[in-house]
């Protein structure tokens, strides 16, 4: 008899957002179509940036108030820089939903991924409508 797979645990703390944060953008940098956004064109420097990123969704998703900062601001000046398409939003995340997956399953799960699909939505428009 094929015993079932242990099922994956759920996002419940820091840790988890660490290990969440640290394999995405690591598919991220692997990635051909956002791989050069990231370490080509934003030059983004890791060790601050993943830490940064880390407070951000475990304040999105524990609602710890780590993140002190607009989100929104980097993409657009980003968006000057190079086309900030539905294409590259969609591939992010589709990362994003396949890292979380791979990882994670339960009420947390599900609740990272809206916001992440929200937050690209919105971001989309904004830089849309300013142009870029």
């Amino acid at each position: 008899m094929k015993s079932s797979p242990t099922p994956l645990p759920d996002l419940e703390n820091r840790e988890d957002i660490n290990r969440l944060v640290h394999d995405f953008y690591g598919r991220v940098r692997a990635d051909d179509l956002l791989g050069p956004v990231f370490d080509d064109i934003a030059g983004v420097d890791w060790d601050t940036h993943i830490p940064k990123i880390a407070d951000f969704w475990e304040t999105a998703l524990f609602r710890t108030g780590n993140y002190k900062g607009n989100p929104l601001r980097p993409h657009l000046l980003l968006s000057l820089q190079t086309t900030m398409d539905r294409e590259k939003f969609q591939r992010w995340l589709e990362l994003f939903f396949e890292t979380v997956d791979s990882h994670f399953q339960g009420e947390n799960a599900g609740h990272i991924k809206r916001i992440a699909a929200d937050m690209a939505e919105v971001m989309q428009a904004r830089i849309a409508s300013f142009g870029g």
